[in-house]
C-alpha cells in the first residue's frame, strides 16, 4: 500500500522530498540505458546549478542523447524525425550537453562505466571521469562511492486493486547494489521510483511492491516514450559475418548477442536456417563458407528442433524475432536438480510419478522431506499449495496425513497419490534471462503485448546472475548448455587479443560492459565458445585501415582468452592454438590488401615460418570478391539491407543515402569546392525529387544558404538514387 508521505504527483514535489530525506551530499546511482528517470535527473542537475551548496555526483552508464544536428541539411532532416520518432515531450538528459561542452557546474560530476559508443571521444570531462569496470562489478563500485540515492524509471500495473511496480528495463544493478550494501552493514540508500506507463511491465525479479521504494513519483507529465534507437541497416559485410557466426550456433544451446546490425545479421541467418533449410544450405555453399571451412559440418545446420535459450545481458529486437520464428524456445527451470534431470534423462517438464521417482533416486530430494523441501516443491508446481508441515508429516488440504520418509516405498507412493499435482506443468520456466533491455519502438510495443505465462518466460534479473557464475553456479551450468557468447569488437591482433572499447591513445569509445564476463564464462563452461565479430577494415577511399593488426597498445580481451574471431572473410578458431597457428588463422580472415605486410611483420618477429604462405583460397579477401560470392544471395533477397524493417520512410532512406554521399564528397576543402561547382552546373531536376525537397522544406527557398543547400541536395540525390 502506498503511504501519503511516499507518493508524489510531480517531479518538483518529489525532488523536494528527496533532498529533505537525503540531504545535500548526493551520490546518485541510476541504471544504464532506458531505465533512467530523465526528468528527475534533469531536475537534480538544474538544482545543482542553482544551489552551489549541493554536492551532486551521478554514477551511471549508457547515457543516451538525442542527435544534435549542426548544419542546415542535418537540422532539416533530423529535427522532424526526432519529434515523430521520440515524441515532442522526450526529456533529453541535460547533463550530457554539459559533459560534452565541459560546462558542468563545479559541484556536479557524472561518472560512467559504459558510454554511448563514440559519443564522448575527445571530450575531457567524460574521459577523465570514466570508470573502467566490468558490468558485474558496477554495483560494487557504486557501493564504494557511497551511493546514497538510487533513481529509476519503473512500470506500473494494477491487479486486484493493488498497484505493482516493475524495474522494467533495468533490474540489472539495483538489487545487486542493495545486497552489497546490506552485506557490508551500510545504510540502505533512498530508492526513488519515477513511474512511466510506457515502460513495459516485466515480472520475476523485476516486479516489486510499493514498499520496496522510499519515494514514488507518478507525474502525468512524465509519460514520455522510451529511447528507441532507429533500426540500423545491415550491410553485406555484416551479413557475411552474421552468416559465419550462425554456423556455430548449436541446436539446444544458449545464445548471447548484442544490439546493432551485426546482431541483426546473425538473427537473419538463423531465421533463414530455421524457416528454409534448403535455401540456407544452398547459400552456405554458394557464398563459399563450406568450401573455405572444410572442418564445418554443414549437415548439422538444420532447423532448430530443441531451440535456443537466451542468457544475455541485453534483451533486444533480435530475441523477439527469434521467438516469433520459433527458434527461441528452449525452456529452463529455476532448480538445478530438475534442470539436470531434464538435460540428462530427457524428462518432460510435467508433474508425474516418473519425475518424482527420478528426484528421489538421484538424491535430488533428501530421505526426509522437511519444510524447506515442501516449499521448494510447491514453488516448482510439483506439490499442492494447501499442504502444510506438522511435525515430521505433511497434512493435505483434505486433512490426510502423509509420511515424509522417502526411503519407505509406501510413504513415497502415498506422496505421489495424494500430494503431487499430477499432469500439471512445472512452474518457473524461462526462455530468456537478461539484465536490461533496449530496442526499437516495435520491440517495446511487443513487450507491452506480452501477458500472463507468456510474459513470465522472459525473465529480467540481476547482472550478477546473467553475466557470471556468481552465487548460483550449479544452476547456471545446468541451464547454459552449448553456450555461444557473441560479441563485437573493433580491433584484433594476430595473436588474438581484442580491443573493443578504447583507442590506442586510451580514449574510451564505449566501455568493457559485460564482454569480458562472457568471454571468460565461455572458457569456464563446457562445450561453450566466445565469438568475437569484427569487420576486417574501417574507413573509406584512400583511408582504409585494417582492423586485424600485429599489435595494439590497448586490450579489452587478453590474448590468453582468445577463442573464435569472425570477419566477413571467415572464421578463425584460436582456442588452444600455438601463437604461429593463431597468426595463420587470423591472416586467413584479414583483408588481402593488408595480408602481405602483416605476414611479413610476424615473420620478422620470429612468430611465423618464413616459408609459410597464405592458402590460395584466402588470398582473394577483397570487397570485390565478397560482392561476387554473395551476388546470387543478394538478388534472391536473402540478405536484405533492412531485414526487420526500418524506422525511416522510403523518402527518408533516399535522403540518408544522399546526405551520406554529400558528407563524403565534401570532407576536404577541394572536395567541397568541387561539389559546390557541380551543383550549379546544369538545371537541377527539382520535379523528380519533389517529395524529398518537401520533406526537407526546400520547395520554397529565399536565402542564399537555402538555395545552395537545395542544389547540393539535388546533386546528391541525383548521384545516389
Amino acid at each position: 500500500m502506498i503511504k501519503s508521505e511516499q507518493h508524489f504527483s510531480s517531479i518538483s514535489t518529489g525532488l523536494e522530498a528527496l533532498l529533505k530525506r537525503a540531504g545535500k551530499q548526493l551520490s546518485v546511482g541510476s541504471p544504464l540505458g532506458v531505465g533512467k528517470p530523465n526528468a528527475l535527473l534533469n531536475a537534480l542537475w538544474q538544482r545543482a546549478r542553482e544551489d552551489k551548496s549541493l554536492d551532486l555526483s551521478i554514477f551511471t552508464a549508457l547515457s543516451l542523447a538525442l542527435p544534435r544536428p549542426k548544419t542546415l541539411l542535418e537540422k532539416r532532416f533530423t529535427l522532424p524525425f526526432i519529434e515523430s520518432h521520440f515524441g515532442a515531450d522526450y526529456p533529453d538528459l541535460e547533463y550530457i550537453q554539459d559533459v560534452l561542452n565541459d560546462t558542468a557546474p563545479e559541484n556536479a560530476v557524472v561518472a560512467e562505466f559504459y558510454m554511448q559508443s563514440g559519443a564522448f571521444l575527445g571530450k575531457p570531462a567524460a574521459q577523465r571521469h570514466y570508470t573502467s569496470s566490468n558490468y558485474t562489478h558496477a554495483a560494487r563500485d557504486m557501493a564504494d562511492r557511497g551511493v546514497n540515492v538510487i533513481v529509476q524509471l519503473v512500470g506500473v500495473e494494477q491487479r486486484e486493486g493493488e498497484l505493482f511496480y516493475s524495474l522494467g528495463s533495468n533490474p540489472d544493478t539495483t538489487q545487486d547494489l542493495l545486497d552489497i550494501l546490506a552485506w557490508r552493514g551500510h545504510k540502505r540508500p533512498l530508492v526513488v521510483a519515477v513511474v512511466n506507463r510506457n515502460m513495459p511491465f516485466m515480472t520475476g525479479k523485476a516486479e516489486r511492491r510499493a514498499d520496496f521504494f522510499d519515494l514514488i513519483i507518478d507525474d502525468p507529465d512524465c509519460q514520455h516514450q522510451l529511447f528507441a534507437p532507429p533500426i540500423a541497416a545491415v550491410s553485406l559485410v555484416d551479413h557475411s559475418i552474421g552468416l559465419h557466426a550462425g554456423t556455430l550456433i548449436a541446436d539446444g544451446g544458449t545464445l548471447q548477442i548484442g544490439i546493432g546490425s551485426l546482431g541483426d545479421a546473425l538473427v537473419n541467418g538463423l531465421m533463414l536456417r530455421h524457416v528454409d533449410h534448403d535455401a540456407y544450405q544452398s547459400l552456405i555453399k554458394s557464398c563459399g563458407i563450406s568450401k573455405r571451412h572444410k572442418w564445418l559440418n554443414t549437415t548439422e545446420l538444420m532447423a532448430f528442433k530443441q531451440g535456443l535459450y537466451a542468457a544475455s545481458e541485453m534483451f533486444m529486437d533480435g530475441f523477439m524475432h527469434l521467438y516469433k520464428a520459433g527458434i527461441l524456445k528452449r525452456m529452463v527451470w529455476p532448480d538445478a536438480d530438475i534442470q539436470n534431470l531434464i538435460n540428462t534423462r530427457g524428462l518432460e517438464p510435467v508433474v508425474n510419478s516418473e519425475l518424482f521417482e527420478a528426484l528421489c533416486e538421484s538424491r535430488a530430494l533428501p530421505p526426509i522431506l522437511d519444510q524447506y523441501q515442501l516449499e521448494r516443491l510447491q514453488t516448482l508446481g510439483i506439490v499442492a499449495n494447501d499442504i502444510v508441515t506438522v511435525g515430521d508429516a505433511w497434512i493435505t488440504g483434505a486433512g490426510r496425513k502423509l509420511g515424509t520418509d522417502m526411503r519407505q516405498p509406501e510413504q513415497r507412493a502415498d506422496i505421489i497419490e495424494n500430494a503431487l499435482l499430477i499432469g500439471g506443468k512445472l512452474k518457473g520456466a524461462a526462455i530468456l534471462h537478461s539484465a536490461f533491455f533496449m530496442g526499437s519502438k516495435s520491440f517495446y510495443t511487443w513487450l507491452h503485448s506480452l501477458k500472463g505465462g507468456e510474459r513470465d518466460l522472459f525473465q529480467m534479473t540481476t547482472v550478477g546472475q546473467v553475466n557470471e557464475l556468481y552465487g548460483g553456479e550449479e544452476l547456471d551450468r545446468a541451464q547454459r548448455l552449448k553456450s555461444r557468447f557473441v560479441n563485437t569488437t573493433m580491433k584484433v591482433t594476430l595473436l588474438g587479443a581484442a580491443a573493443s572499447d578504447g583507442l590506442d591513445n586510451n580514449q574510451v569509445v564505449s566501455g568493457v560492459g559485460g564482454q569480458y564476463n562472457f568471454v571468460a564464462m565461455a572458457h569456464a563452461l563446457p562445450d561453450s565458445r566466445s565469438i568475437l565479430m569484427v569487420r576486417s577494415t574501417h574507413g573509406s577511399g584512400n583511408a582504409i585501415l585494417s582492423n586485424i593488426v600485429w599489435t595494439y597498445p590497448y586490450d579489452t580481451i587478453p590474448r590468453h582468452l582468445r577463442d573464435v574471431v569472425i570477419t566477413e572473410y571467415g572464421i578463425a578458431l584460436l582456442r588452444g592454438k600455438s601463437d604461429e597457428d593463431c597468426i595463420k588463422a587470423m591472416l586467413c580472415v584479414a583483408d588481402s590488401r593488408f595480408q602481405p605486410e602483416l605476414a611479413q611483420t610476424a615473420k620478422d618477429n620470429g612468430k611465423l615460418s618464413v616459408d609459410w604462405q597464405i592458402p590460395q583460397i584466402f588470398q582473394q579477401n577483397t570487397p570485390a570478391d565478397l560482392h561476387s560470392r554473395y551476388a546470387q544471395a543478394r538478388s534472391n533477397g536473402q540478405l536484405p539491407q533492412w531485414p526487420f524493417g526500418s524506422d525511416f520512410t522510403e523518402v527518408e532512406l533516399c535522403l540518408i543515402k544522399a546526405l551520406g554521399w554529400l558528407k563524403q564528397a565534401t570532407k576536404s576543402r577541394s572536395g567541397k569546392i568541387k561539389t559546390v561547382v557541380q551543383s550549379f552546373l546544369g538545371r537541377p531536376a527539382e520535379s523528380i525529387f519533389r517529395e524529398h525537397l518537401e520533406r526537407m522544406e526546400f520547395l520554397e527557398v529565399t536565402s542564399f544558404e537555402e538555395k545552395l543547400n537545395r542544389r547540393l541536395l539535388i546533386l546528391a540525390l541525383t548521384r545516389t538514387t
